[in-house]
């Protein structure tokens, strides 16, 4: 395994700790550092790609999401923060759909018809159910669009099915459905229902989902090169 993935998940296991036992100045100093550590990870992975549009993009969304990560350690402090997040993890999703279509064969989405699409609006119906009668209407409108940019986001990953390799096909699917049930976790936990150990849930999903996506995409430009020999 490679080094600096190794030095994802230590960083990892110390935020579940850190969480788990409620340790706050372990968990300020962790927190911020996963999405630095994945970076690092894929830069190194991704050395030879450096000319391909979609690493740059990758490699803004996980600036993105560090941003959020940052600035949600910090609601306990002011609301605003909450919204900071939102916005930062909202233009990371919109950067991983781009990453997305440009990881793939033909830099294009193929959408055809699936029963996948319903399956994700009946999900978003259900977390808009669960959350938006809790909470005040000015939180409402942010809160629909960042659901709708998510839903979006899972929707592009699915339509690169048969457009990459099944492996990255796969692995980016999967990726995406755990970030939208960390996301979930964390909406109802704050707006509606307390879920217990929903830290831990949270950052545990979220964690695989990053590390799912971005190798995910490397796999498809991995397969691509060995087929192209």
């Amino acid at each position: 395994m490679n080094l600096k993935l190794y030095f994802y998940w230590i960083v990892a296991i110390v935020e579940i700790i850190a969480l788990t036992f409620e340790i706050d100045i372990l968990h300020q100093i962790a927190k911020p550092l996963l999405m630095i550590s994945l970076l690092i990870y894929f830069w190194d992975k991704s050395d030879k790609l450096k000319n391909e549009k979609w690493v740059s993009y990758v490699t803004l969304a996980l600036a993105f999401s560090w941003i959020g990560d940052i600035m949600l350690l910090f609601t306990f402090k002011h609301f605003m923060f909450f919204f900071a997040g939102l916005s930062a993890f909202l233009i990371a999703h919109v950067v991983f759909i781009l990453a997305y279509k440009k990881a793939t064969y033909k830099d294009k989405l193929k959408i055809k018809w699936s029963v996948f699409p319903f399956v994700v609006l009946a999900y978003i119906l259900l977390m808009a159910y669960l959350t938006l009668p809790y909470v005040d209407s000015v939180i409402q409108v942010p809160l629909v669009i960042y659901g709708i940019v998510l839903c979006l986001m899972i929707l592009a990953a699915w339509y690169r099915k048969g457009q990459t390799t099944d492996e990255s096909f796969q692995l980016v699917v999967l990726g995406a459905a755990l970030f939208i049930i960390s996301d979930s976790i964390l909406a109802i936990n704050r707006f509606s229902h307390t879920i217990p150990f929903s830290g831990v849930a949270i950052m545990s999903t979220y964690i695989v989902a990053q590390w799912l996506i971005v190798n995910g995409l490397l796999q498809h430009k991995k397969k691509k090169e060995k087929e192209a020999i």
